[in-house]
């Protein structure tokens, strides 16, 4: 994929590795506001192909070198956050990362986070970094998934909240994207779970955020890094918060 929008004249394929690279004809990546037009009931035929393509990815075989990289970070003791958030937790934690009022009484918050997400599920291949515009519609009206670097063995329930944290989805959009994925409408302890999901995923957010400023070792400048960390852990506050006032009597 050459970039939102681009429609090469002809296919063009490269092998680097064993990493197989192509470009997407007829094909254009979706923006939030495109997500926002799907979630709120103005374009379910957009919504039916992202549930679809969702629970495709999901039901692909973990690859093994996938399976070797979570036990290396700790096995299925990575939690609902996924093994990056285990990995950007514990370097945050072993460099003693105080910027932000972040790490005093995390591990606990993140128990009971994970305490109403419920029992962890058989690890499925999960993207970890859906972003809009890591989604591209083709012509014929599917979805096709780009960009897999942080793929890697976990839930799939957090892929949905890392999309509906990231696009900035409402109450109501968030449960449209809910019930599409899985096929049912989703009731009302569903949504409780996938409130204390979205927090997991604005940490992971903002852990990314840490790490590049600690390690210095990312793209992005100093001065980006900090501006990334700051609106990630802004969102982390108002999702908790919301966490928080949830009825969870569901």
């Amino acid at each position: 994929m050459t970039g939102p929008g681009a429609r090469p004249t002809a296919p063009h394929r490269r092998l680097s590795g064993a990493t197989e690279v192509d470009f997407v004809d007829e094909s254009r990546a979706l923006t939030e506001e495109d997500l926002h037009a799907a979630c709120d009931g103005t374009d379910g035929s957009l919504l039916k192909a992202l549930g679809l393509a969702l629970r495709r990815m999901h039901e692909t075989p973990v690859p093994e070198e996938l399976e070797a990289f979570l036990t290396a970070v700790g096995g299925s003791t990575v939690g609902w956050g996924g093994p990056h958030l285990a990995q950007w937790l514990h370097y945050a934690e072993e460099q003693n990362y105080s910027r932000l009022p972040l790490l005093p009484g995390l591990r606990d918050l993140i128990a009971e986070l994970e305490s109403v997400a419920g029992s962890l599920e058989p690890n499925r291949f999960c993207h970890f970094d859906l972003l809009a515009d890591n989604l591209v519609l083709r012509s014929d009206g599917t979805i096709f998934l780009v960009d897999f670097e942080y793929a890697a063995p976990g839930q799939p329930l957090m892929d949905l909240a890392v999309l509906a944290m990231g696009c900035n989805l409402t109450p109501k959009e968030e449960g449209h994207l809910l019930s599409a994925y899985l096929n049912h409408e989703a009731t009302p302890m569903e949504l409780v779970r996938f409130k204390a999901l979205r927090v997991l995923a604005a940490l992971r957010e903002t852990f990314w955020g840490v790490t590049a400023e600690l390690s210095q070792s990312s793209a992005l400048s100093d001065e980006e890094a900090r501006s990334y960390t700051d609106m990630n852990f802004q969102k982390f506050l108002e999702l908790r918060e919301d966490f928080h006032r949830a009825d969870r009597s569901a």
